[in-house]
């Protein structure tokens, strides 16, 4: 019993090990001129609010597997501190960090699970979205040119269980539904 149980341990450990050998190895560095936008509107005004790309310049390595027209991505995550968001205005970036629960809840995290190629230029990537302890997954279109990435995607912050903020007696309503640009230069 002891000999094949041990043999069964080999033969899983023999497949971890050729599951990841299959995963190509890179070191990227998110560049500082790259942009991170949560954009979003109230029943009066506009916000931007721009997170410090500084934050997440370091090199990471990433590990990664092509199937056919789609790249498969082994653990890729960002870290996005809640407190890295800039909405240009402090008492907007307390609200801002009030709605996000930073206190609880001090970082989103977004996961590129994977991206579709179509063209040289145009791919979908498909990600998953934590946010205040609740996960969302979406596919967005983006645009690659010289190492650049480009899209927006849209969520509704109800779906990670998060209230829209009235402001000033209820005068001031902010829209449930805001929209997430990025525009990421990376180096190898």
């Amino acid at each position: 019993m002891k000999r094949l149980l041990l043999y069964i341990g080999f033969v899983l450990l023999g497949y971890v090990v050729h599951a990841q050998a299959d995963f190509k190895k890179e070191t990227i560095k998110i560049l500082p001129e790259s942009e991170l936008i949560i954009a979003g509107s109230t029943n009066v005004n506009k916000f931007d609010c721009k997170f410090d790309i500084d934050l997440i310049s370091d090199w990471r390595e990433i590990r990664y597997s092509q199937e056919d027209n789609f790249i498969h991505f082994n653990d890729l995550k960002l870290h996005l501190l809640t407190k890295g968001f800039d909405c240009g205005h402090k008492k907007m970036n307390a609200d801002f960090q009030d709605l996000l629960m930073c206190e609880k809840y001090p970082e989103i995290e977004i996961k590129i699970n994977r991206i579709e190629l179509f063209s040289e230029e145009y791919s979908k990537a498909y990600i998953t979205v934590m946010l205040a302890g609740e996960v969302n997954n979406y596919d967005l279109p983006v645009k690659i040119s010289e190492n650049r990435f480009q899209g927006k995607f849209k969520m509704n912050i109800r779906d990670f269980g998060l209230q829209p903020p009235k402001k000033a007696l209820g005068l001031i309503e902010v829209d449930e539904e805001i929209e997430v640009q990025f525009n990421l230069k990376v180096t190898h």
